[in-house]
Order: C-alpha cells, then sequence, then structure tokens
C-alpha cells in the first residue's frame, strides 16, 4: 500500500496510477485509501501523470 502523505505529488501520482490500473472504482481506491469521498476524482480532473517524466502536471483546461 502507498504510504499516505495527501499532500505529496508522489501520494496523488501513485494513487492516481492505482485507479487506473487496479480496474477497481474509483469510490472503492478512496476507501481503501483513506480519502476522502471524492477527492481522488478531484484529482483525476486536476492531474495527469506524464508518461515521458513520471511526473504529476496540471491538466490543460480549455
Amino acid at each position: 500500500m502507498i504510504e499516505k502523505k495527501q499532500d505529496s505529488d508522489e501520494f496523488k501520482r501513485e494513487a492516481l496510477r492505482l485507479q487506473e490500473t487496479s480496474g477497481k472504482r474509483v469510490a472503492e481506491v478512496e476507501r481503501e485509501l483513506g480519502l476522502s469521498h471524492g477527492l481522488l476524482r478531484q484529482w483525476k480532473a486536476r492531474f495527469r501523470v506524464n508518461g515521458e517524466t513520471d511526473r504529476l502536471e496540471l491538466n490543460e483546461v480549455e
């Protein structure tokens, strides 16, 4: 399991990756990680993981 440091980019990146690769619903991953309901969905809307650099980046808003 991911060490819980909600404010860190590493935690957010790993939480997003876990949800994308696990096949689990967002709410299920939130419960497993002890996140507030809707937080992971907010992160998904705001951030993306750059596949080339493995860094957390802000999504572009049009």
